[in-house]
């Protein structure tokens, strides 16, 4: 059978998509235009002809396969370009910047005639797409390169460590030459403590956690820095050993962590974004072909229609909606604004939506929905989507595939503030490091998995900037009738 009525004809022939229409036995009936300018083969050679006489590479029983798929469900299947990367090879063009040789495309299949056992075949031009993530896959890597860099520099230039014995410098590092610029280490041999920690008071109340106070180097300028000090006995001798971070280094260096890990996490968005809309695309495609199809028949009924019209709103409005999150979360917050918190955090939710289900975490809420906030809202943002990462990070380390990942997330009103918790399944955090996990630089990952600045850089935001409280602590809880434990990070920030 060759099928040539003339509106069939016209439609096909006008679309900018392949339409080959075939049988179960891979016969093809119908070879369109577009399919003529690019393939080279015209109808008259093709029709009533063995597809796979003229393309030997395809996979015949899988193309079989799909096909009476399709007819059996009465329904259409699909070959993506990761499955297949192309159904009939169509080179492309010289580009000087081309990245693929072949045209990528994405398959579709859909029945036509169930008698006659006939689908037409819809071939999408998806080349620019894969291109896409093709060259967002090659920055992300690149970043992740700079990233591994960085952590590497943060290990070995970190601190400056002087010793004392008797208050007095017995030896310090490279660093610490560097840092009071001096040429050698003979410069700060026999130094007193008190010269170089102005503020005398803190010297009694830094021996458990760092403080932050002004050092002055012996040219008279000064640096603000965090700073620690530990007693060491070696061969029942007594040492102080002090270390210094330069803040102003420090703050710098998590400046641009933050970027490159803001920019990682763009790359990789805009490549779920990419993947996410190829199904919506069809779906729209297929759905406005089918019907303009229809309409040329006159098969086209008001209900058909309408419910058509709708399948493309609703989509198109998902759509919208995903570069409407994305471009949220790329705003920088230059004032305070009044928000909607649980808006807030199921907007953040979206954006590591993709991570959360391929490691398979449930999210549990139980959120007021009438909360707001007069506060800086990115900020937030980021402070949740930092602590969420390090939730799913401690449940994949801790808890295997087969198990629950659950995270509990819950807001509530109270008097004069707002409570935000965040509860995990994980088994808690050991309790020997609880109280440093909001150090700087400090992490229970291998190195080359966590920087130590993620909950750092939470707690910052939280208390500095937002003017809030935050605690981490070890709880157990009920779900579905299980008691589970794991870590609690809860979050208080004042109400408007």
């Amino acid at each position: 059978m060759k099928v040539n009525t003339s509106k069939f004809d016209l439609i096909c022939n006008t679309v900018d998509n392949g339409v080959i229409l075939i049988n179960k036995n891979l016969e093809v009936q119908f070879w369109n235009k577009w399919l003529e300018i690019r393939t080279g083969i015209n109808t008259e050679e093709i029709v009533n002809k063995n597809l796979v006489d003229f393309y030997p590479n395809i996979d015949e029983k899988k193309l079989i396969r799909k096909i009476s798929t399709a007819l059996t469900l009465n329904s259409s299947t699909f070959y993506t370009p990761q499955i297949n990367k192309f159904l009939v090879n169509i080179e492309l063009g010289k580009v000087t910047d081309k990245v693929f040789d072949n045209m990528r495309q994405s398959i579709t299949i859909t029945p036509f005639d169930l008698k006659k056992e006939l689908v037409i075949v819809y071939i999408y031009d998806v080349t620019i797409l894969c291109e896409i993530n093709y060259k967002l896959q090659i920055v992300k890597d690149e970043i992740e390169e700079r990233n591994e860099e960085l952590k590497l520099l943060f290990d070995t230039t970190m601190e400056a460590i002087i010793v004392f014995k008797d208050d007095k410098v017995v030896n310090c590092n490279k660093i610490a030459i560097e840092l009071f610029k001096h040429s050698s280490k003979e410069k700060l041999i026999d130094k007193n403590l008190n010269e170089l920690i102005l503020n005398k008071r803190l010297l009694d109340k830094i021996s458990h956690k760092p403080v932050e106070t002004l050092i002055q180097r012996e040219d008279k300028s000064s640096f603000q820095a965090l700073i620690n000090i530990k007693d060491t006995t070696l061969k029942s001798k007594t040492f102080k050993i002090l270390t210094i971070v330069d803040i102003s280094d420090i703050k710098r260096k998590e400046n641009l962590l933050a970027e490159q890990s803001k920019l990682a996490a763009m790359g990789e968005m805009i490549g779920n974004i990419a993947h996410q809309w190829r199904q919506p695309l069809n779906i729209i495609s297929i759905t406005a072909s089918s019907t303009k199809l229809k309409k040329e028949m006159e098969l086209l009924d008001d209900k058909v229609l309408i419910d058509a019209l709708d399948l493309i709103s609703n989509t198109t409005e998902h759509l919208s909606n995903t570069i409407d999150v994305f471009k949220d979360f790329l705003k920088e917050d230059k004032e305070k604004s009044l928000f909607n918190l649980t808006q807030n955090i199921q907007k953040n939710l979206s954006l590591i939506e993709s991570i959360l289900n391929k490691n398979q975490i449930k999210i549990d809420l139980y959120l007021d929905d009438e909360i707001y906030l007069y506060n800086f809202s990115n900020e937030f943002s980021q402070a949740l989507i930092n602590i969420l990462n390090n939730a799913s990070d401690a449940i994949n380390s801790k808890l295997t595939i087969d198990e629950l990942r659950l995270i509990k997330i819950t807001t509530k009103q109270l008097k004069n503030s707002v409570e935000i918790t965040i509860q995990d399944n994980a088994g808690g955090i050991n309790q020997k490091v609880i109280d440093k996990i909001f150090e700087p630089y400090f992490t229970t990952k291998h190195q080359f998995q966590g920087t130590g600045l993620g909950l750092y850089m939470t707690h910052k935001i939280i208390k500095m900037s937002m003017k809030g409280e935050i605690t981490a602590l070890n709880n157990q809880f009920i779900f579905a009738n299980k008691l589970y434990k794991g870590a609690l990070f809860k979050i208080i920030l004042p109400s408007i």
